[in-house]
């Protein structure tokens, strides 16, 4: 788990659970939550009785996990570029020039 602290450095928590079932195969089942600002991960893993194969899996689900949350822009989603001009269409200039003119002549 130490390797996930080298891909983001501002994990606060790791929580790690080891289950086993036994219906029949004995598996294990491991799930680790980690908590990062703003994010919880989540990754689980089942296996046959093998402990490191399961771990190492864990880790590889949540190092991707979190190389993808690394890898978003802080605000993503739609910005204001300062260049960016206001498009208006022929017909809201014709009607924004009739509003105009009604308080011109304080009509409004």
């Amino acid at each position: 788990m130490d390797h996930l602290s080298r891909i983001n450095n501002h994990i606060t928590t790791i929580n790690v659970t080891l289950n086993t079932e036994k219906h029949g195969t004995h598996e294990l089942i491991v799930e680790a939550s980690v908590h990062i600002p703003g994010h919880d991960l989540f990754a689980m893993v089942q296996t046959e009785k093998q402990l490191k194969p399961a771990l190492d899996m864990l880790v590889s689900k949540l190092e991707k996990q979190l190389i993808k949350h690394k890898a978003k822009p802080k605000n993503a989603g739609r910005q204001h570029h300062i260049n960016a001009k206001d498009v208006e269409s022929p017909i809201e200039r014709q009607l924004q020039a009739e509003f105009d003119e009604l308080v011109e002549r304080e009509v409004i």
